[in-house]
């Protein structure tokens, strides 16, 4: 809107711009730029909740890899997400998370922004509607899916749902990462210094985990020690 208005041609009139939700100075200096005189109406705001606790429960729940994907459909929700998380001190483990492991999704590229510039590429579909986002999530988690075989079936990982066979397991906390982590590795070991930045670089909290998740596959031989080194699918 702002391109078309320039293109146009705004030089020496006014300007008025309906804020959605909060300021994107950015745009409104092109058009002081471009020679308009530019005001702002706010019919509604974006503002801090007085209880920040389901916020801070959703970036846990990101930063822990408890979630596949985060969708966004408007720019003062991304830019909420990311000054909560500075907040809180936890910006550089939400990113480092949604650029890894957890699918950051947009409507389009106006919502991206706040994400993109702390470093984030989410992605977006060609139509920026929220069919067209359901679709684009669908797919990516898709192509995320992670599978080997096993004596037992194939060993299917779909966030945070395992399938072993005709068999469909919800699994522990840390269990998708380790699990994701033993099935690219495709039967080869898994050392115990890779599994341990899941749980907090502690060996014990490891044991614990993949005992875990162990419990929770229910099937015993499928994930294996190999004493001193790590662990490995069978």
């Amino acid at each position: 809107m702002v391109d078309k208005a320039i293109a146009t041609g705004v030089r020496g009139g006014t300007v008025l711009v309906q804020l959605h939700g909060y300021v994107d100075h950015d745009q409104l200096d092109r058009l002081a730029a471009a020679g308009s005189r530019v005001l702002t109406v706010a019919p509604y705001r974006w503002s801090e909740p007085e209880d920040t606790r389901p916020i801070d429960r959703l970036i846990e729940a990101i930063v822990c890899r408890q979630a596949d994907a985060v969708t966004f459909t408007s720019a003062p929700a991304a830019d909420a997400l990311v000054h909560a998380a500075q907040r809180s001190g936890r910006l550089a483990e939400l990113v480092a998370a949604m650029t890894d492991d957890v699918l950051a999704a947009v409507v389009g590229p106006v919502t991206a922004q706040p994400l993109t510039r702390v470093g984030l590429q989410p992605v977006h579909p060609d139509r920026f509607r929220l069919g067209a986002l359901v679709r684009t999530v669908t797919e990516e988690l898709q192509a995320r899916v992670v599978s080997t075989g096993s004596p037992f079936g194939v060993v299917e990982l779909r966030g945070r749902l395992v399938r072993i066979g005709d068999s469909r397991i919800a699994l522990p906390p840390s269990g998708p990462m380790i699990m994701k982590a033993l099935i690219r590795a495709g039967g080869a070991v898994v050392p115990k210094s890779e599994l341990r930045t899941i749980v907090g670089n502690d060996d014990h909290a490891l044991e614990v985990a993949v005992g875990r998740l162990r419990g929770a596959l229910a099937t015993p031989g499928l994930v294996t020690t190999v004493v001193r080194r790590g662990y490995r699918l069978t």
